[in-house]
């Protein structure tokens, strides 16, 4: 027997089709990108300056010192917050590679510890400050340029800081952490230039002085 056939006129049941979801953005990743460009061509203009402005003066003044004398810039914390600094690069790893896998608990974890070294950074700064007894009226170019190159790193892990914490809330607020993998890549992205910039002041600055 022969299968029944549909009249013309007959309405045929469809199954809806979901509309499509239209991918991320990556606008926090390109806009932090041309962040941390900015931010690196503004330390390579700064260490331009201070390590022609050094040679200028070595090579005028043969024998003497760049550092004015009865400063103590030493290599103990410098080379503590660069260790600090590279711990961070791994825990901040650790932050992105949790909040991919939705695993809440490890990316509050990562998060914390990596926050925990950039407050310590700050701190030993403030520390070096105090002990390097450096004044800008001793008539060298080295006190001001040192106190400029750092203070403007001080303030860079500041700024990335406060992105993490941004981020953070965003990312351990939404029912799935991966949901806002972008916004955390992107305070990553920040954060391995700011580490980045440190080891060129601390191997520029403070090992070679």
């Amino acid at each position: 027997m022969s299968a029944p056939v549909l009249a013309a006129s007959e309405p045929v049941a469809t199954e809806p089709v979901a509309a499509a979801v239209a991918p991320r953005r990556r606008t926090l990743q390109v806009g932090t990108g041309f962040a941390a460009a900015a931010a690196l061509m503004y330390f390579g203009g700064l260490l331009g300056v201070y390590f022609s402005e050094r040679a200028d003066f070595l090579r005028a003044n043969p024998g003497q010192s760049w550092i004015p004398a009865g400063a103590r810039v030493e290599l103990t914390a410098p080379t503590v917050m660069a260790w600090t600094l590279l711990l961070s690069v791994v825990t901040m790893q650790w932050v992105v590679h949790a909040a991919k896998r939705d695993d809440r608990r490890h990316t509050l974890i990562a998060l914390i510890v990596t926050a925990i070294f950039g407050v310590a950074v700050i701190n030993q700064t403030a520390f070096q400050y105090r002990q390097m007894e450096l004044t800008i009226d001793g008539g060298s170019l080295a006190a001001p340029l040192i106190y400029t190159i750092s203070g403007s790193h001080l303030a860079l892990v500041i700024v990335a800081l406060v992105y993490l914490f941004v981020m953070a809330v965003r990312t351990l607020t939404s029912p799935a952490p991966s949901a806002h993998l972008d916004g955390m890549t992107a305070a990553a992205l920040l954060w391995h230039v700011m580490v980045f910039v440190y080891l060129v002041i601390w191997v520029g600055i403070f090992v070679t002085k």
